[in-house]
């Protein structure tokens, strides 16, 4: 067996589509194909049932992918042992945030990295919280960034590494503009926007006015983007609560103010694959973020322009 052929394996095997797998693993899908054709020649069997409109794992194929990924972590922990023993700090690392980080929180954090790493080459995904964990987990992505403290995946290892306040965003010119603090009960009955049922955005709103309590706001619209809602809480449809760093680079088009509720901030971790032994370039990579994120601001305009320049 081959370890590119049970990388690409994993790929299909968690998203039964060709498509998204080649994707993943930055193959062409007649090479996706190949790959797996070549894996089930070598083994002897067929590990995707394909008469289906949809793939679907054979149990010779469920019974590979309970061994594959311990294999690919145990060639990712040699071949991290090895380089820990050679002393290498060349590779490449794959970052993976929230669309919000990526435009308004990582930059810096890159930009100082990069600075003291500059052999190292930075690949940057945006994604939702799902699909940066099973990315990570999958071994496509080093580490991730997303809001919340979990409780994650047990083979994830996590760290909260920064905390951004909750505010309520509204229209410049609202009523409630200029407010020092805004509670609950100011917003009882107004529009609100919101992400998906189960998006981090949307969990942060239904831990904010929890269903059934009496003067909840009413849900204007459901929305995919955050951007998105910020754009229209500027036109005057209705409010939004997000992080601060949603509403950083508004200007004055948006009236903020500090959410009064039980919960006023949301942590920003960092995840990671669990392995006996960390590659040195994530391993020198967890370490900056840990003791860089503390002191990063999105209004760092700075540090902002110098991430725009890379």
């Amino acid at each position: 067996m081959q370890l590119r052929h049970l990388k690409t394996f994993m790929a299909v095997a968690s998203t039964l589509n060709v498509t998204r797998a080649a994707e993943q693993v930055h193959l062409a899908q007649s090479s996706v194909t190949e790959q797996i054709q070549a894996l089930e020649a070598d083994l002897g069997a067929a590990l995707f049932d394909r008469s289906r409109r949809r793939l679907q794992l054979t149990e010779a194929g469920q019974r590979l992918l309970d061994y594959a990924g311990d294999l690919l972590g145990l060639a990712d922990e040699a071949r991290a042992a090895v380089a820990d023993a050679a002393s290498l700090s060349t590779g490449r690392l794959t970052i993976g945030a929230l669309e919000t980080l990526c435009a308004a929180w990582l930059p810096p954090l890159l930009v100082r990295y990069q600075a003291g790493h500059p052999t190292v080459r930075l690949q940057v995904k945006v994604g939702g919280s799902g699909a940066l964990r099973n990315d990570v987990r999958s071994g496509v992505m080093d580490v991730c960034f997303a809001f919340g403290a979990g409780p994650f995946e047990p083979d994830l290892q996590h760290e909260p590494v920064a905390e951004e306040d909750l505010v309520v965003i509204a229209p410049s010119r609202h009523r409630l503009a200029g407010r020092e603090m805004i509670q609950a009960e100011d917003l009882a009955g107004e529009p609100f926007l919101v992400t998906e049922t189960g998006c981090v955005y949307r969990q942060m709103f239904e831990s904010a006015f929890p269903a059934g309590r009496a003067g909840r706001p009413r849900l204007a619209g459901e929305f995919s983007s955050i951007a998105a809602i910020r754009r229209l809480v500027e036109t005057g449809i209705g409010y939004a609560l997000v992080p601060r760093l949603v509403a950083s680079e508004a200007g004055g088009s948006l009236a903020v103010s500090p959410w009064g509720g039980d919960v006023r901030s949301v942590p920003v971790s960092m995840l990671w694959r669990r392995q006996r032994v960390q590659p040195p370039v994530l391993r020198t990579f967890l370490d900056a973020a840990r003791q860089g994120t503390a002191t990063i601001r999105s209004d760092d305009a700075r540090l902002r322009h110098a991430a725009r320049s890379l």
